[in-house]
């Protein structure tokens, strides 16, 4: 059976965007592989059945930042999949962009694993450099509140790795 234009449409879209799905299952668990593969799971049928309403009034990262997001709090919130401060293992290190290759990389990791899912978040999307009008739009809050959450992020980084 040949796939329909909606079930291409959505293959392309997910792979242009696998490493931003990648990187909230890093996120939102302990980073064992099974656990990742199983949120990553979770994410991709929840895009799935949002597919038909996407309907390109935002960007298609934005909404995909969305939909992983509540998928990742809601299975935490649900499976009470608390992070650990765990060393990433070599299969994931293979699946992270060449510059996730350092221990400056493993190191924010552990410090971001000790954040609320909230602050994952707004961090999360900080890094990937989007704006702070785009997250706003994505998480529901002004411009404004996301620049005084990732000040107060950053307060909060540097205070943990320090301690």
């Amino acid at each position: 059976m040949e796939p329909d234009s909606q079930h291409i449409a959505f293959l392309e879209m997910l792979h242009r965007c696998d490493s931003t799905i990648f990187k909230v299952c890093l996120m939102f668990t302990d980073r064992d592989p099974e656990n990742v593969k199983d949120m990553y799971q979770d994410i991709v049928c929840s895009l799935w059945e949002s597919w038909p309403s996407f309907r390109g009034q935002s960007k298609e990262s934005t909404w995909v930042y969305r939909v992983a997001f509540n998928t990742a709090v809601s299975q935490v919130r649900h499976r009470s999949l608390s992070p650990m401060f765990t060393r990433l293992d070599d299969v994931t290190y293979n699946n992270l962009a060449e510059e996730s290759q350092s221990s400056l990389v493993e190191r924010l990791y552990e410090l971001i694993d000790r954040l609320a899912p909230d602050e994952k978040t707004i961090l999360l999307l900080y890094l990937d450099g989007i704006p702070a009008r785009e997250m706003g739009l994505t998480l529901g809050i002004t411009e404004a509140a996301v620049n005084h959450r990732i000040e107060r992020i950053k307060k909060r980084l540097r205070t943990l790795n320090n301690s």
